[in-house]
């Protein structure tokens, strides 16, 4: 692999009711800032101050963006108000890999690629080519490899990592740690452990864990919390959540990382605890929930000051599984061709090549067998999201699709731009100025630094102004997919666009 060196709002539509009262908030707000652009506004930077990442679990960009499911706040509405990423991928299979991915650009390794049912250091833990650690074993890695939030306290900006339910039951994780499972020394820790009726933290949704660099660091630590906060504890304050820190610009961080539990995040079908919904029989999951957490926190973050002066919201998957097409809510709402509708409205999924048996596990393959933005497997594994489901899923992590929301982005717009998740890395270190260390020496880190690799551009941040534009229907402007790291390409507006000229 080759590096390179650094050579005025409106009323909403109709039924938008869970943002009517950010977008009248932000009818007033500042507006002036500006980013260095080329003269059509493309290639723009903006001025972006504070970032917000939502990251969810385990669905296709069919089954979340494509209308397959009635939970139309993450599909619908919320592109209404910035833009889809149709072409986002997932660098491997099952989760864990994806997170060590998006903030250390490290790429997957047999026991992070089987979400790490044994919580102990990585070995040998030597330097390999292009940033890499030859990581034969093991999910912790060593001091030497840092992240994204080593990078950000080296540019003296403030970061927290979010995590709903962590701390809810101390014998599970460790929340004044960054979380941890337990010591991952020696033997390190037996089957990390998945949610709980009463916790449904688990730790592979966390991206601090997995680091020496985060995890023996005090100071990195404290900044790894609950999302709603934390009660006093003998020897600890209590801890703030993001309600209070979203209070004024000074409280609230450059970058925020949000890791919802494993029923908020869509990962699990069925709720083993509460699902915001309010009722305490309903335990429904999924996408259904993850809407639920949705509503709740996105409305919070935009009505906040630092949003409205300068900020970002991205709502990113993880990975784009089970690899097949999906309909309805979540993979295990019905059982094998019964659907919603009848008894034989939900597809045929097909059968598992081991037992013959009918299962939803091998059927519409397509979106997950191809990768994107030629990567590479790395060191440790020459097959990055293999054979997940008895298939062969690899290379990469499928095409999941994100939603980016932002008064540097037009409402309704479209990229159909591939990128993945080491161009979201990418497009983190040069959003906030990092650009000393990593791999290339210029501030990228692994495989964030591949030459040639784009981070986001002017398809994205395509509103240099700041102006702020009332929403619209997704597809108002459409961006197309185009060959070079810095091409913006000439976007498709349709006619009876708002942005029609």
């Amino acid at each position: 692999m080759r590096f390179r060196g650094r050579g005025g709002l409106v009323k909403f539509a109709a039924g938008v009711v869970a943002l009517g009262a950010v977008g009248a908030s932000l009818v007033g707000a500042n507006s002036s800032a500006a980013a260095s652009a080329d003269s059509d506004g493309h290639g723009a930077k903006p001025h972006i101050g504070h970032v917000w990442t939502i990251i969810l679990e385990n669905k296709s960009y069919e089954a979340t963006f494509t209308g397959l499911n009635k939970n139309d706040y993450l599909w619908k509405t919320l592109p209404s108000y910035g833009e889809l990423l149709t072409q986002y991928y997932g660098t491997g299979h099952f989760s864990l890999d994806n997170y060590i991915s998006l903030v250390s650009g490290q790429a997957p390794a047999p026991d992070n690629q089987a979400d790490c049912d044994q919580y102990k250091d990585v070995a040998p833990g030597t330097p390999a080519a292009d940033g890499q650690v030859h990581a034969s074993s093991g999910c912790v890695y060593p001091s030497s490899v840092k992240t994204l939030f080593n990078q950000l306290d080296g540019k003296h900006l403030p970061w927290k990592i979010y995590n709903q339910d962590m701390g809810k039951d101390a014998t599970r994780e460790d929340a004044y740690r960054c979380g941890i499972p337990g010591d991952p020394s020696g033997a390190g820790v037996k089957d990390p452990g998945g949610a709980t009726p009463t916790d449904q933290y688990v730790a592979k949704h966390n991206p601090a864990p997995w680091f020496r660099s985060m995890i023996d660091d005090p100071a990195a630590c404290k900044n790894v919390v609950p999302l709603d906060g934390l009660a006093a504890a003998p020897g600890h304050p209590a801890e703030p959540g993001i309600a209070n820190d979203l209070k004024s610009i000074d409280t609230t961080p450059a970058f925020s990382w949000i890791s919802p539990d494993n029923c908020s995040d869509a990962h699990d079908a069925t709720c083993k605890g509460d699902n915001l919904s309010g009722d305490p029989n309903n335990h429904q999951g999924g996408l259904y929930a993850a809407d639920l957490f949705l509503k709740k926190y996105i409305p919070m973050i935009m009505a906040s000051p630092a949003f409205q002066k300068d900020g970002l919201i991205q709502v990113v998957f993880d990975e784009a599984m089970p690899p097949y097409k999906m309909y309805g809510n979540s993979t295990a709402d019905f059982p094998y061709n019964a659907g919603p509708w009848g008894p034989e409205s939900s597809p045929v999924l097909g059968t598992d090549s081991k037992t013959g048996q009918p299962v939803a596990a091998e059927a519409n393959t397509a979106q997950s067998v191809v990768a994107c933005c030629n990567e590479l497997p790395g060191p440790n594994t020459d097959q990055p999201g293999a054979q997940a489901f008895h298939q062969d899923t690899t290379p990469g992590g499928g095409i999941t699709g994100a939603v980016m929301i932002s008064r540097f982005i037009k409402p309704g717009s479209v990229s159909k731009q591939p990128y993945n998740h080491y161009s979201w890395l990418r497009s983190m270190e040069d959003l906030f100025g990092i650009d000393e260390g990593g791999t290339d020496h210029h501030g990228h880190l692994g495989y964030a630094a591949a030459d040639g690799l784009r981070p986001f551009g002017g398809d994205i941040y395509n509103n240099p102004s700041g102006k702020a534009l009332p929403p619209t229907p997704s597809g108002a402007i459409v961006y197309p997919a185009v060959a070079g790291a810095g091409a913006t390409g000439e976007p498709v507006i349709p006619a009876g666009s708002v942005y029609a000229r």
